[in-house]
Parts: structure tokens; C-alpha cells; sequence
């Protein structure tokens, strides 16, 4: 997306190989990528800083594109509630974080003891809620896209939620319950202020536009709800999503087809489009062409709507650091087509 050039350059080669949507990241890092008034009255810029969409429409240059190899374009708000701590939005507005037991902004790891680079967004504030309703109608309202896309970022983490007013309803909570999961209410609480969210976002996407997909790329189920406080199984039965592109990211062809076999995959399938997200690789982490072929095959063989390749630029490059290596382009033909 660095460049037009590239962008339709790129776009071109995904057209020939059978693909017929794309999700391009529209917000991250604190900033959208794309110019929008309403990210600027909160982080001061309408496009992120020093990149190379400044001076640029990225989104409108996607759409226009896109349009004549018909392909679909799902704006993808990567980073969710999520944002880096050193941001203007993080820096001018810490009473708009969410904070752990501790106090902090920046949660710890599981086991490894790390500390995330990230901090997170509020759900439950209106500040936040308002913000995330107006940026995303906003983008629905202003561009012709198929339909916007939220993923695992937008997310509620298991370890915070400890701010002031939380803290109040979480103690309320405590000494209501006797049973023997004192928290189990607590959780189901602030899971329902994601879900709340949600339906404020959507509520506004429908409203401009009735036909606009709402895509979701969460994690497997387990793993959402446990972590993330993510029910993405609800949102489904609650009508508030069109699609769900589940990620599905594994080294082993086994464990990737234990998780697309599961229950509560084998029933969201049943109610509405359900594709796998396949990992192609990282910035430095490569995957090879082998393994994308055997997960794309039982993907299909598993009777999918489809499936996603997440990113970056690697399902067209096989290693993007520290040598730039290109896949094999009758390998991609044969993959895809």
C-alpha cells in the first residue's frame, strides 16, 4: 500500500489468482490510514504521520482499483480497541485506558511474565463508544466499501477492566455471588460492554448503509472468551455479524484441522459466511508453500465459504527479512486457480 504503483500492481496479481475480496488495514498504531476527520479531533492527525499514505486517500485509491477486477473491499480496523502506549491518544487521554488489578495500562503475558506493548481502549466508556461509532459510519458513510471488518483486537483482555468504576461494579459483584467462581459475573459483565459496542457499531452501520457487511476475525472460540472475552458464537445468534473469518494460525497441518472441525465452527457455518484465516507468513516469520497448499486444501475439503490469507505481503512473498524471496508463481497458480 506504499504506493499506488504497487497497489495495482499488487491488486493485478490477486485478481489473477482467483481472489475476489480484500481487507486492507485502514486503522493502526493510533492513527487511520486514510484521511478521516474523526480520528483527528481525537489523535490530532487525519492520517498517520510520517507514512506513506500523507497527502494520499489509500482507501480511495483501493476502491477505485479494486472496482474493475471486481474485487471486494472490507476495510480492515486492525488494531480495534488497541492502540501503542506512546500515542497521542494513549499520552492526552490515560482516563480512556482500560487498567489491570495493578493499576497499570500495560498488562502482563500469561506465563512468560512480558509485558504487552499495547494498551487497550475502554469499552465501557462512552468517550470510547462514541469514537469507535463515529469513525467506522463514518468511513461507511463517505466510501462505497463492501463492508468494514473488526478482529481480534477489538476485545475486551481478561486482565483489565480495574479502572475506577469497574472496580466499584466488580466488588458489587464479588459479594453478591457465593458460589465457587466468584468472578464468573464479573466476566459475563464485561463481556456484555463489548457486546454493547458492537451494537452501537452496527446499529450505525445500518442505518447509512443496510447492505454493509460486518465482518469479524476473531480467534477460536475457546481461546476468545477465555482471554479475550469474546463470544464471537452470541454476536452470530444475536445478528450482529454478516461474516467471520476465523483465525486459524498454525505451524502443523494437524492442529489446524482439529480447530476447523470444531462444534461451534461445524454450527456458525450452518448460519452465516464463515471463511479460515491461513497465516502466510510474518515480517519474520516465513511459511512455507507446501503448508499453505495443505491448509487451503482442507479448508475446501471441509466445505468453507472461503478462506483469507493474512499478510502483510506474504502470500506473494515466501521471506520478506532479511532477503526479500518470492514464492513460486506456478506454485500460487496451482494453489489458488
Amino acid at each position: 500500500m506504499n504506493s499506488r504503483s504497487n497497489l495495482a500492481a499488487g491488486l493485478l496479481r490477486l485478481a489473477e489468482l482467483g481472489f475476489n475480496t480484500i481487507y486492507p488495514a485502514v486503522w493502526q498504531r493510533g492513527y487511520t490510514l486514510y484521511p478521516s476527520e474523526v480520528a483527528k479531533q481525537l489523535t490530532g492527525a487525519a492520517v498517520l504521520p510520517n507514512s506513506p499514505f500523507v497527502g494520499r486517500d489509500l482507501l480511495a485509491e483501493i476502491i477505485e482499483l479494486a472496482q474493475p477486477l471486481n474485487i471486494r473491499v472490507i476495510p480492515w480496523f486492525e488494531y480495534g480497541l488497541m492502540v501503542p502506549p506512546g500515542s497521542p491518544l494513549a499520552r492526552q487521554y490515560p482516563d480512556l485506558l482500560l487498567l489491570d488489578a495493578r493499576g497499570n495500562s500495560q498488562r502482563i503475558q500469561g506465563a512468560s511474565g512480558r509485558q504487552d506493548p499495547n494498551v487497550w481502549l475502554n469499552p465501557c466508556h462512552d468517550r470510547v463508544r462514541q469514537f469507535m461509532v463515529d469513525l467506522i459510519g463514518d468511513l461507511v458513510d463517505r466510501y462505497p466499501v463492501s463492508g468494514i471488518q473488526l478482529d481480534d483486537h477489538f476485545s475486551f483482555p481478561i486482565e483489565l477492566g480495574y479502572d475506577a468504576p469497574g472496580e466499584k461494579l466488580r466488588q458489587r459483584f464479588t459479594r453478591q455471588l457465593f458460589d465457587r467462581h466468584p468472578f464468573a459475573n464479573w466476566d459475563r459483565w464485561r463481556a456484555k460492554q463489548l457486546t454493547t459496542l458492537l451494537q452501537q457499531i452496527v446499529r450505525s452501520i445500518r442505518s447509512i448503509r443496510s447492505n454493509c457487511i460486518v465482518s469479524i476475525s476473531p480467534n477460536p472460540l475457546s481461546f476468545s472468551k477465555s482471554r479475550y472475552l469474546v463470544d464471537w458464537q452470541q454476536w452470530c445468534d444475536l445478528g450482529l455479524i454478516d461474516e467471520l473469518v476465523l483465525q486459524v494460525y498454525r505451524d502443523r497441518l494437524d492442529t489446524f484441522n482439529s480447530e476447523i472441525v470444531k462444534s461451534e465452527v461445524r454450527a456458525i457455518k450452518t448460519k452465516i459466511p464463515t471463511l479460515i484465516g491461513i497465516l502466510t507468513g510474518l515480517r519474520t516469520k516465513p511459511i512455507a508453500t507446501d503448508l499453505i497448499r495443505s491448509q487451503v486444501n482442507s479448508t475446501i475439503a471441509n466445505r468453507f465459504d472461503g478462506y483469507a490469507c493474512f499478510f502483510y505481503e506474504t502470500l506473494l512473498h515466501e521471506c520478506l527479512s532479511p532477503t526479500l524471496v518470492v514464492r513460486d508463481s506456478q506454485q500460487l497458480i496451482d494453489i489458488f486457480r
